[in-house]
């Protein structure tokens, strides 16, 4: 069985709000980082070809910190820098901009200016990228009511914060919650836009992500086939948004054993990404890591694994050690170092996975529960083959505590 995950669409936004795709933090060298912000700072140029080259002058291959000239940046230009942080995968920068650029317009604007949802949208989004759903949830939760109450309950823009919030009830295993939001996103996109607009294809994927985690995996697959069709009309076979539903759809193919259809559908993403992404994005981590899940599925261990490897070295640089997908990359190494006799390895991917879920998701999340069980399975396993070995009876590792992401 295949244990790899549906992908959301990247979140909708409005004209001015930035968007989609994964980021890294700021866990990289400090050279890495300075150039990342020299280069922001020459897109964020092309707006203001007088105003910035004297701050991208002023940035110093010492600090990891934009220089303080950054803070005359305009409104404008503090989004596209935001928006190339987050394209870029620096989510650390990513966060700064945003929450400096949400301060800024609150006190030009006011708290609840139709712009402000965007901006608190974003962030919202950078949080939940990171695993942080307690932090993302209110955030989407004031943006939605900012947006309907300067649209109206049945607003396009409604459906944005809507479909967005029901991510995160995703990710939190609320997913009652979720498939009201997006039933009631699809519903307002339809009568406003018509049967075949991008948006309404964004919506039925992400819906047709949750089906697919409930198990209605024909309800998904339909869902799915019509969102493709949408997408590649709309945008072209080479779209992002085309590789995320066939992503998708390969995830569907995979959990009905059709395997030989789901690895053609994985190398057709793989090579989408490649095409747009640089070759250690974390988007390309989800290929890589989906991809040896069904190789792992058919027993071809050997090409799993080096897959895993190299899809949990760029999470774990690009995302931090402690994120959710970390978690979801060591389980499947676990599980390929149990099936072929290293039980001791697999305990130890599996207390440190543990540990990642319980701090991210909280101790009674669907997949810490599941986790937990595998482990005490593989843990009796070990016991029975060895009396003599001692293993400790927690999953999490020692001097690890059960601390909630805030």
């Amino acid at each position: 069985m295949v244990s790899s995950r549906v992908e959301l669409l990247p979140n909708l936004r409005a004209k001015k709000a930035t968007e989609g795709g994964t980021i890294r933090d700021s866990r990289m060298d400090q050279k890495t980082l300075q150039r990342a912000f020299l280069y922001g700072l020459i897109v964020a140029c092309l707006l203001a070809p007088h105003g910035l080259l004297t701050v991208a002058r002023s940035a110093s291959a010492d600090s990891p910190n934009p220089p303080s000239e950054a803070k005359s940046l305009s409104p404008t230009q503090l989004s596209r820098l935001a928006e190339y942080y987050r394209e870029q995968g620096l989510y650390g920068f990513a966060e700064k901009t945003v929450k400096r650029l949400l301060k800024m317009r609150e006190g030009e604007l006011g708290p609840d200016h139709p712009e402000i949802s965007i901006h608190l949208n974003n962030l919202a989004w950078l949080y939940e990228a990171q695993g942080r759903y307690s932090e993302a949830e209110p955030l989407y939760v004031r943006a939605l009511g900012i947006t309907a109450a300067h649209f109206g309950n049945e607003h396009p823009e409604v459906a944005v914060k809507l479909t967005n919030l029901a991510g995160v009830y995703r990710e939190q295993a609320k997913y009652a919650l979720a498939e009201k939001l997006y039933l009631k996103s699809l519903a307002i996109w339809e009568e406003a836009s018509g049967p075949n607009h991008p948006d309404l294809a964004i919506g039925l994927n992400n819906l047709a992500g949750l089906y697919s985690i409930i198990g209605r995996y024909d309800d998904a697959e339909s869902l799915l086939k019509r969102s493709l069709q949408i997408t590649e009309a709309a945008s072209g076979i080479g779209h992002p948004n085309v590789a995320t539903t066939v992503s998708n759809l390969a995830w569907i193919y995979a959990r009905k054993e059709q395997y030989t259809k789901a690895e053609a559908l994985y190398l057709r993403v793989l090579r989408i990404r490649k095409n747009q992404l640089t070759p250690e994005h974390p988007d390309i981590a989800a290929v890589l890591s989906n991809l040896a899940d069904v190789y792992r599925a058919q027993e071809r261990y050997s090409d799993a694994e080096p897959l895993y490897l190299e899809s949990l070295a760029i999470r774990e640089k690009y995302l931090g050690p402690d994120h959710p997908h970390v978690a979801i990359s060591l389980r499947s190494l676990a599980e390929i170092y149990r099936v072929q006799g290293g039980s001791d390895t697999a305990l130890s991917l599996y207390r440190r996975a543990i540990s990642i879920m319980e701090n991210a998701l909280g101790p009674n999340h669907p997949d810490v529960v599941d986790a937990q069980a595998v482990y005490a399975a593989l843990l009796r396993e070990v016991e029975d083959h060895d009396p003599t070995m001692e293993f400790s009876a927690s999953p999490t590792p020692p001097g690890e505590g059960n601390a909630r992401v805030p």
